[in-house]
């Protein structure tokens, strides 16, 4: 854009530039070294005093870069005028609550006329002037919203399994529940979702303890006193136990296979275990 700020060492406090001309009372020249998008604007209110739009009367080198593909100025525009009203209704909501309360604020938006995300700083710092530190957050959100996407996908690989299934996160609170577990629980997803302090052992052992899934990196001889069969391979354990609660209370002796799961950079998430019926198997292999 061409834009380059002429630093006036003779007045303290004051910037200008060919877009815009001397801006006395605030330290301009500290705003237009800062990496977050910097606006100033001059407040426009109707008869009852609410703020109903916003001139902006200064914008720094980041602020221009980050409504660069606008292609327009800034200095002396409203922003209903650049970017339309609908576009701005958060912002002027935003607005009249910091000059109300006289409190500064953060909030997250989505700004369409860019395609982009946002995290804002809102603050008056006196009279009809109102200031806002803009951060663009756009490729952190974009990353967040893949990432559901890919977790979403994984819970509705999870809900169809044939092996009765279910995930904790790092808090060891139950964030998947799949259809067959509740078939051989008898307990709904929805009355275990979100839970956490041992709850998803209730189903199994009647009481609140650890099980597979909590013992992951557990020594060999803790498991074995837990378990009739346990098994390491890295860092996911297989166990073989007979559980009474299953299937009303008839019972059933199950294959446990708990493993931990760990995000892009190796940092435990959560874990997953899966539950099979074996109890026909042992009849088999052990018949009386």
């Amino acid at each position: 854009m061409g834009r380059k700020p002429n630093l006036n060492p003779n007045e303290e406090g004051r910037i200008e530039s060919e877009e815009y001309g001397p801006l006395p009372g605030l330290d301009y020249q500290f705003f237009e070294y800062m990496q977050e998008g910097v606006t100033v604007y001059e407040l426009m209110r109707d008869e009852a005093g609410e703020i109903v739009d916003l001139v902006i009367t200064y914008a720094n080198l980041a602020a221009y870069r980050q409504r660069k593909s606008l292609k327009k100025g800034l200095i002396g525009k409203s922003i209903i005028e650049l970017y339309g009203s609908e576009a701005v209704s958060i912002d002027l909501k935003k607005a009249n609550e910091v000059v109300t309360t006289g409190r500064g604020t953060e909030y997250d938006t989505y700004f369409a006329p860019v395609n982009k995300y946002f995290s804002v700083t809102a603050f008056s710092p006196k009279e009809d002037v109102y200031i806002t530190l803009a951060t663009d957050i756009t490729k952190q959100r974009k990353a967040e919203e893949e990432m559901q996407i890919e977790r979403q996908k994984l819970m509705d690989i999870i809900e169809f399994l044939p092996d009765a299934t279910f995930v904790i996160d790092e808090n060891k609170r139950v964030i998947a529940w799949n259809k067959a577990i509740e078939e051989m629980t008898g307990t709904l997803k929805e009355d275990i979702l979100g839970k956490g302090e041992y709850a998803y052992s209730i189903p199994f052992y009647g009481e609140k303890r650890p099980i597979l899934i909590d013992l992951i990196f557990l020594s060999e001889k803790e498991m074995e006193d837990k378990y009739a069969y346990v098994k390491r391979e890295g860092k996911t354990l297989f166990a073989e136990v007979f559980v009474s609660n299953l299937f009303g209370g008839k019972g059933a002796y199950v294959s446990v296979k708990a493993s931990p799961l760990c995000d892009r950079d190796g940092n435990l998430v959560g874990s997953i275990e899966t539950v099979r019926d074996i109890t026909e198997l042992r009849k088999e292999l052990c018949p009386k």
